[in-house]
């Protein structure tokens, strides 16, 4: 059952708008926080007096500087490197709490601006599923780059399922999301590619506080979906059941 991509996107929109707290509002905080956490990152990691740009009018060339005295700080102030470690843990645990807030947008349930700290709750979990998922990527990237892109899509749902089934592992979650993608790696990489001139548009200041929400709103509604779809598959013992008039409007 293939997914309506345009009905998608509407029910995605429309779970946006009836949500009590504005997801733009979510994502300006989102990438306010994210900007402060990058900032102090290149601080900690690359003081301007000793790592560095420079213009060269006289020849006409931007040059990168890199003084011989940063590698022996690395030695001498681990723990400069250590919180920057930490801070880009915090960063990608904000965008594991964006996923929340657009999955409990796309479920018309209570999402809350809290929704961006609920991934520290799991981070551990959330740790453990990227670094097996990126293994496994990256293994299949050794063969060719399209087996690598394929496993990629294989597990996208990895992180709805570990977010939203607490009592499944990660490996769990990585077999669950193969299975539910299986003949529907391609749909997704339609609905990415419909995206394309949204995506775009983040090069404008401020455009992801728009793009973002939409588009993470939208990949939680087909999660759901996909979820919906197989669901109803094993309630009725087989994966070609026509449902006829009670399909979702997001189904074909």
């Amino acid at each position: 059952m293939r997914i309506n991509r345009p009905a998608l996107k509407a029910e995605a929109r429309s779970c946006m708008r009836d949500s009590k707290t504005s997801p733009y509002i979510m994502a300006l905080v989102y990438f306010i926080v994210s900007f402060i956490i990058s900032e102090l990152m290149g601080r900690l990691l690359f003081p301007s007096d000793l790592v560095y740009y420079y213009v060269d009018y006289e020849n006409m060339r931007v040059g990168f500087y890199v003084s011989p005295e940063y590698f022996g700080r690395i030695l001498r102030e681990p723990l400069a490197y250590l919180l920057a470690l930490l801070l880009d843990l915090a960063q990608q645990m904000l965008a594991v709490g964006v996923i929340i807030f657009c999955l409990n947008a796309a479920r018309r349930a209570a999402a809350s601006m809290w929704n961006l700290v609920d991934g520290f709750a799991q981070i551990l979990r959330v740790i453990a599923l990227y670094i097996v998922e990126g293994v496994f990527v990256f293994l299949w990237s050794l063969l060719f780059i399209i087996p690598g892109i394929v496993a990629a899509y294989r597990y996208r749902l990895a992180i709805y399922l570990l977010l939203d089934r607490r009592e499944m592992g990660v490996m769990d979650c990585i077999r669950e999301s193969k299975r539910l993608m299986n003949g529907r790696k391609g749909e997704l990489f339609v609905l990415d590619l419909s995206f394309i001139g949204w995506n775009l548009l983040t090069i404008i200041p401020f455009a992801s506080v728009f793009v973002t929400p939409y588009t993470q709103t939208t990949y939680a509604c087909y999660y759901l979906a996909v979820s919906a779809a197989d669901a109803y598959r094993g309630e009725m013992g087989g994966p070609d059941i026509n449902r006829g008039n009670q399909r979702e409007p997001w189904e074909e």
